[in-house]
């Protein structure tokens, strides 16, 4: 039989805090401290040596609180020949922690105290730690890292985007029709290149000679719009200054997000085809694939489709109120960077994907407003995409709609629907009555059901 013993690590910057713990929650290790340094992780592996000698630990549980990268040098650890025997590495989100300072009722807060808690969690959920699931690996740490500065990147480009169009609506009102959708490059270079309104006047008539690419008609368009609009005659000096510098920024941004995303692709840890296979999805990109990999990384560590969905907190969470209102939200657990990859793909597949596009139409139909339409695919996409990395298999929209079929009867729905409804009634010790302290709401229903029932019973008592 296996013995376990269990070691925390509160990180900060340059140290770490740790304590060992037995699963009885009794200490094994006291409390101790260690820079994050050489020296600091020879002694950390020298302990965990220890504990396998002096302990007989079979199994070391090795449970970091995930900060945003700081773990990431302890955690290594793991991977050492002299320890991947017998150190299993695992992240802890720090939302748990946060409510298990609740939980275990922590009337005050330090590192040591914070490890502990993380150990005492563990020890109650041992079965939630699966060896199969070791928490780093350092090539898709490596391409999240590089995803999340992508994701900065992006972010940074939309605000530069949104202020100069505001600029442009201020000053220039005649160019935000031209605004490509996609902030072209010969648009951003006409407006980092000439001086406000006269400057690009003049430079359409002449045909804009020394932009490339600009489309046919565009600069007779433009020295039209700019002829006939409300647009200032004369740019302030400074207004020029900042749409020259913002255009610019954009197409700085643009160049590097393009060379990130080449070489995330070129340099993906997914050599199997999970990126060609999850591209069969029309609509979904070499990128978004690769990044949804990423932190896919194995689909076998789900169980099912659903579990995967809650994993990335995509599927419905019910709050049902005391007085039978209900409220269904999707959960937002989990990275919300998979989320934003799946928003944009559910809104790129409606337009190239007939059979999502359907189920986007069917929810739009039932009164659902665009987001919330999204939402559906969004829980769709990711069950879709188990099912393919599951399989092996290419997207086959046939698949999915024998999978949505039902083995179940019309008589087995309704019988499970009256046995549902009967064991709400068992759980009840008395009838419900109105002269409780309950809700306007709860009254008018079970005033409701008491007439109901009445009007039911009438008949029955006529017959007799």
């Amino acid at each position: 039989m296996s013995k376990i013993v269990i070691v925390t690590v509160d990180v900060s910057k340059g140290y770490g805090d740790f304590i060992a713990v037995n699963t009885e929650k009794a200490i094994v290790l006291a409390p101790f401290r260690l820079d994050d340094n050489a020296e600091g992780h020879t002694a950390l592996t020298n302990q965990f040596k220890l504990l396998k000698k002096t302990h007989g630990a079979t199994r070391i549980l090795f449970v970091a609180e995930s900060t945003g990268g700081l773990e990431d040098n302890w955690l290594r650890l793991v991977r050492k020949p002299e320890l991947s025997s017998f150190v299993e590495g695992y992240r802890l989100n720090p939302k748990v922690i946060h409510h298990e300072y609740q939980v275990q009722k922590r009337s005050s807060i330090s590192d040591a105290v914070s490890s502990l808690t993380m150990a005492h969690h563990v020890a109650k959920h041992l079965e939630q730690f699966n060896p199969n699931e070791i928490a780093y690996n350092p090539d898709l740490a490596a391409a999240r890292s590089l995803i999340r500065h992508l994701v900065t990147l992006q972010d940074q480009n939309t605000e530069h985007k949104n202020s100069l169009q505001q600029l442009l609506y201020q000053y220039l009102p005649s160019l935000i029709n031209f605004i490509p959708r996609a902030w072209s490059a010969y648009f951003l270079v006409i407006l980092a290149t000439y001086d406000g309104k006269r400057g690009i006047q003049q430079a359409a008539k002449q045909g804009f000679k020394k932009i490339k690419n600009v489309p046919k008609g565009k600069a007779a368009a433009f020295y039209k719009a700019l002829s006939e609009g409300v647009d200032m005659k004369q740019t302030p000096e400074l207004i020029v200054l900042a749409i020259k510098s913002k255009a610019r920024k954009i197409l700085e941004l643009k160049a590097e997000i393009s060379e990130l995303e080449q070489a995330l692709c070129r340099v993906s840890p997914y050599r199997d085809g999970a990126v060609e296979l999850l591209c069969s999805i029309k609509g979904m990109g070499a990128v978004t694939a690769t990044i949804l990999m990423s932190f896919i990384e194995d689909v076998s560590r789900f169980d099912n489709a659903a579990s995967m969905a809650a994993f990335f907190g995509v599927q419905p969470r019910a709050k049902v109120s005391g007085d039978g209102r209900t409220k269904t939200r999707m959960s937002k657990q989990g990275s919300a960077i998979v989320r934003r990859e799946l928003y944009l793909l559910a809104f790129r597949t409606i337009s190239h994907e007939p059979y999502l596009k359907s189920l986007y139409a069917k929810a739009k139909k039932q009164g659902r407003v665009h987001d919330d339409a999204l939402g559906i695919l969004m829980h769709k996409l990711i069950r879709i995409i188990y099912g393919m990395l599951k399989t092996n298999t290419a997207f086959d929209p046939g698949v999915d709609q024998l999978n949505k079929i039902d083995p179940r009867t019309k008589e087995d729905k309704i019988e499970s629907a009256s046995d549902q409804n009967s064991r709400r009634a068992e759980n009840r010790l008395q009838a419900p009555g109105l002269n409780a302290p309950i809700s306007a709401r709860q009254r008018r229903k079970r005033k409701k059901d008491q007439e109901l029932q009445e009007a039911l019973a009438a008949p029955i008592a006529e017959s007799s």
